[in-house]
């Protein structure tokens, strides 16, 4: 079996990889993804379906702004309808210190154009009424430029598009081994099968770090388990996505009704460790949205899962390659919390890059080589 660039993992970032080289190569045939499990089973369909621009890095920011635009172009892309909406993020500022980073930020943002809005608590309060009031509340910040997408359109959509461009698709079907010779990628083993390719990209979010360290890259990504809850329906009226800052909660409402979110405890379990949740994580969580919102204490929670963060050092995420990696050998990962945002656009900017042989400025920060090099990135607007 031959494949000229084989793809370690079927997620939102390895199929909008697949799909954007295909495309580009006209020659899906020779691009070959292979999933562990199913289409999606990392963290691709275990989050909050929410995207933002606001970054505190401007590299960052830069890179989501032109990742929001992506996201919006996937239902016409791939054919099925993805669901975005901009219906805006909110950050509730509890104290000192959230609110003057939100403040001093939005400094940054202007000079993008995407300022956010200081919402006063009296305003704040009559314009979202749903709000349980708090004293310690100094003010609100409107971001209008964010919203949501549904994971499960955005993942099958890219699936259906890549097929139809000739992109062979294993699931349950695990990369063991890598093969290098002389220095240079030649094969990769899926189920005992051996795949010759010119070139491998690992994309395998949370499973990267056991990967590379298997091949000796020493990609510093820690994997770290967050939990999410989902309630029973009712009638829409929240439409930001809320996140408060001294409750390190945030939450919002699906266009069915539900209300989906998450808290923070800070001992979250690091590692491959199981998916699960905890009773104390289900009661803190539960208490907290109580004193956000009004009649919270009254909703039954229907469903709970958890997925992970894929941390890095400077909580920004790798593309590329390092100089010392064997030929041929590419990483695309480390989105720390922001895969499905972000995800997309990477997989496009990753697949012209592989196309063209060339760098383009959106990437050059992401190197993998940036943290033995001091060119760490400095993001601190990390949600959960």
């Amino acid at each position: 079996m031959e494949c000229s660039t084989v793809i370690v993992g079927g997620g939102v970032v390895g199929l909008s990889l697949a799909m954007n080289l295909a495309n580009l190569e006209g020659r899906g045939e020779d691009i070959c993804v292979f999933e562990s499990k199913y289409l999606g089973y990392g963290s691709s369909l275990r989050n909050a379906g929410r995207f933002r621009v606001h970054f505190g890095d401007e590299r960052n920011l830069e890179f989501a702004i032109k990742a929001s635009e992506y996201l919006e172009s996937l239902t016409k892309l791939t054919g099925m309808n993805s669901l975005f909406t901009r219906t805006g993020y909110l950050w509730i500022a509890s104290d000192e210190s959230s609110y003057n980073t939100l403040k001093s930020a939005n400094s940054l943002f202007k000079k993008w154009n995407v300022p956010l809005e200081e919402i006063p608590p009296e305003e704040l309060y009559r314009k979202y009424p749903y709000l349980r009031k708090r004293d310690e509340v100094i003010a609100g910040f409107f971001g209008k430029q964010n919203g949501s997408i549904h994971p499960d359109s955005v993942i099958f959509g890219l699936e259906k598009k890549a097929r139809k461009l000739g992109v062979r698709i294993a699931e349950y079907s695990p990369v063991e081994t890598i093969e290098i010779r002389n220095d240079k990628v030649v094969s990769a083993i899926s189920r005992g099968v051996k795949v010759s390719t010119e070139r491998v990209v690992i994309a395998n979010g949370a499973w990267m770090k056991s990967f590379s360290e298997a091949l000796g890259l020493g990609i510093p990504i820690e994997p770290v388990r967050k939990e999410i809850a989902i309630t029973e329906p009712f009638s829409f009226e929240i439409s930001p996505f809320i996140v408060d800052s001294s409750l390190h909660l945030y939450f919002s409402q699906t266009l069915k009704g539900e209300i989906i979110g998450s808290t923070t405890l800070g001992n979250e379990p690091r590692g491959l460790v199981e998916f699960g949740n905890s009773f104390l994580w289900l009661k803190t969580y539960a208490q907290r949205l109580s004193k956000a919102l009004k009649g919270a204490s009254m909703l039954r929670i229907i469903r709970t899962w958890s997925g992970y963060y894929e941390m890095t050092p400077d909580r920004s995420h790798i593309m590329g390659r390092s100089k010392d990696w064997p030929e041929g050998l590419y990483a695309l990962g480390g989105f720390s919390g922001h895969g499905f945002m972000l995800g997309p656009f990477a997989g496009k900017v990753m697949a012209e890059y592989l196309f063209t042989g060339k760098m383009s400025n959106l990437m050059v920060p992401y190197s993998p080589d940036r943290f033995k090099e001091g060119k760490k990135l400095e993001e601190t607007f990390v949600i959960g």
